[in-house]
């Protein structure tokens, strides 16, 4: 049951249990991941001040961008390693293929999609392997972090 919010406009619904899928150009499937750790999106201040008639004025003014990036993480398995691995190692190389285009999609427990983007120019900027103990019953984790020119929904 959803609650209304200001003007009776109902709230959206809340997605529980999602799953999020990265698929590149080039790859027969996409690879699942369990949890999002971020989506930021980045542009910098630069602060101005000047003098005028009326006294000192301070701003803020638009800067620099940063790429988004992606943080995501799954339980670590050879076929998802070498997926990423593989991407990982043409940024690594400076290679020019290690920058595709890429979708990220939000899905419901049930496979339905609730977000759907274009990440441009994607790369595997950094790829971790969670500390793990042998003999441990805790599910090995990894980390991939992707980086793009641009983020576009779709």
């Amino acid at each position: 049951m959803t609650t209304a919010r200001h003007g009776g406009i109902p709230a959206p619904p809340v997605l529980s249990a999602p799953r999020f899928v990265v698929t590149c150009e080039g790859w027969t499937t996409g690879l699942g991941f369990s949890k999002l750790g971020s989506l930021q999106s980045e542009v910098e201040f630069q602060e101005y001040s000047y003098n005028s008639r009326v006294g000192n004025v301070h701003t803020k003014q638009f800067g620099r961008s940063k790429p988004p990036s992606i943080v995501l993480e799954r339980a670590l398995d050879s076929a998802g390693f070498a997926q990423l691995y593989g991407w990982h190692l043409l940024a690594r190389m400076n290679n020019p293929l290690a920058k595709l285009p890429a979708s990220f999609d939000i899905l419901t427990k049930s496979g339905e999609p609730v977000l759907a983007c274009l990440l441009e120019n994607a790369w595997c900027q950094k790829l971790e392997v969670e500390q793990t103990q042998a003999d441990a019953s805790a599910v090995s984790m990894m980390k991939a972090t992707i980086v793009c020119d641009g983020i576009v929904q779709l």
